[in-house]
């Protein structure tokens, strides 16, 4: 039999297209290439879909801790070995073409595109049409939260084998391809939480166009309860949650010593930003150049290779809401910002916390914060965002755009460079925390050299 090769607009995905089924828990055998005349069937449309998230799904939590280390969430370890990251990412530097995982969020949004073709054509249920569009949607907000210029095909067409265009210094066309997705994935939703997903997406992709009042109508839309979350699983390495197996007891590759978030949580017990001791290892593995060993203070949001890590959630959108408020947008003004911020910590019970951190779950509501003004507003806002989204990969981009916009307030980034700080090592001012590809404050990874290489529109370094 003949099997039609599909070629991903990028150049860097060619061959039959391989489904898989994603579901965790199960084991599950790949069926192999699917003529392609059966690609719009509607035995194989769900594989189409599952393609699409196992695209994102692997290596996400990879790609996040890399972002943790570039906005300080957490402490590096000195590990450079398995499960750690080169000695620039320990500083939060990006070097030249380093942007693992570019052609997988790639792969994703043209699986995504596959399918809505496809299902199109076959007539394909609501539902099918809903979940591909929203895929889109997603991989195309990720790929704008997490690299620093855009690659991106002229058309969605997945036929289409022109190289793609690239915009350097912007990722809004991926913005904007991601608004059309969700709004077309809302045409199809036939649920509250399809809706909710939609909405939630498309808000995100409007707060990063700057489109405020269209963020927080969306994020309005969209219950405080709602979660989109990535299913990670340990049926195989890729699909594992990365950061707990980079933080378990064989690896300890970073810690939360020297963080914000150590004293933040024996302050308060917030336990969105949990963490503990382990006797057994008071010592990260490996040693941090110019440092040595490091102590190991586990964080404990995340408890194993299974655990699941949000892309999107109805918390989210009720900061998203403050945000745009303080912008002008949405009505109101810092006592409605405030009321917004207050409402994502105090559904929160405060941990009982001791000197090693977490004891236990405690039945006390996080305490509610107060702005006296503008300029206090944001800086709640930007740590509100940097705890409920913590290890979440999307700190370092919320730094990017708010530099951007020179938006008020303060972040809570402990200065490493200083030689006073406990945590100093001349590696954070060697390597200077940020910069990507000799550019500083970029927050975001750089095109990799497999797509520099291979697309003629896309400049070598330096170029």
């Amino acid at each position: 039999m003949n099997y039609k090769k599909i070629k991903n607009s990028l150049g860097l995905l060619s061959g039959a297209l391989v489904l898989t089924v994603f579901t965790a828990g199960c084991d599950v055998t790949n069926p192999g290439p699917i003529q392609d005349e059966f690609l719009g069937d509607e035995a194989a449309q769900i594989g189409l879909v599952n393609g699409a998230i196992r695209s994102i799904v692997n290596g996400y939590t990879d790609r996040a801790f890399d972002m943790a280390l570039i906005s300080r969430q957490i402490f590096p370890g000195g590990q450079i070995g398995a499960w750690g990251t080169a000695v620039q990412v320990h500083a939060g530097n990006i070097q030249p073409e380093y942007g693992a995982n570019f052609t997988a969020m790639h792969q994703a949004r043209f699986i995504a595109e596959t399918a809505i073709q496809r299902f199109t054509e076959a007539g394909a249920s609501d539902n099918r049409l809903y979940l591909a569009h929203l895929w889109a949607g997603f991989s195309y907000r990720i790929l704008g939260e997490w690299w620093c210029d855009t690659v991106l095909p002229t058309t969605t067409d997945p036929t289409n084998t022109d190289p793609p265009e690239y915009f350097a210094g912007t990722t809004d066309p991926y913005f904007e391809r991601a608004v059309a997705s969700f709004t077309s994935a809302l045409s199809f939703a036939a649920t509250d939480a399809e809706r909710d997903a939609a909405y939630a997406g498309r808000a995100q992709a409007h707060l990063w166009l700057g489109n405020w009042q269209q963020a927080h109508d969306d994020a309005a839309q969209v219950s405080i309860d709602f979660v989109q979350a990535l299913d990670q699983d340990e049926s195989e390495s890729g699909l594992y949650n990365y950061i707990w197996e980079a933080n378990s007891g064989t690896f300890r590759s970073y810690t939360v010593k020297f963080t914000f978030y150590e004293d933040y949580y024996l302050q308060t017990g917030d336990p969105r930003v949990r963490w503990g001791t382990d006797p057994a290892y008071p010592l990260a593995v490996g040693s941090l150049s110019g440092f040595g060993p490091v102590p190991y203070k586990p964080m404990l949001k995340y408890t194993s290779r299974n655990d699941d890590v949000n892309i999107a959630s109805g918390a989210e959108m009720r900061l998203v809401q403050a945000e745009a408020i303080l912008r002008g947008a949405g009505g109101g003004g810092v006592g409605a910002a405030m009321d917004l911020i207050n409402q994502v910590r105090t559904r929160k019970m405060a941990d009982v916390t001791n000197g090693d951190g977490y004891v236990s779950e405690g039945g006390t509501p996080l305490a509610a914060v107060t702005a006296a003004n503008a300029d206090e507003a944001w800086t709640h806002l930007k740590r509100e965002r940097r705890i409920e989204m913590w290890l979440e990969g999307r700190a370092a981009p919320d730094e990017r755009r708010w530099l951007a916009s020179s938006a008020p307030g303060t972040l809570d980034i402990p200065d490493w460079e200083n030689p006073s700080h406990p945590g100093y090592t001349p590696l954070f001012t060697e390597y200077r925390r940020g910069e990507t590809n000799g550019v500083p404050n970029s927050f975001c990874f750089d095109i990799p050299g497999s797509e520099r290489d291979r697309n003629p529109n896309v400049p070598g370094v330096g170029g």
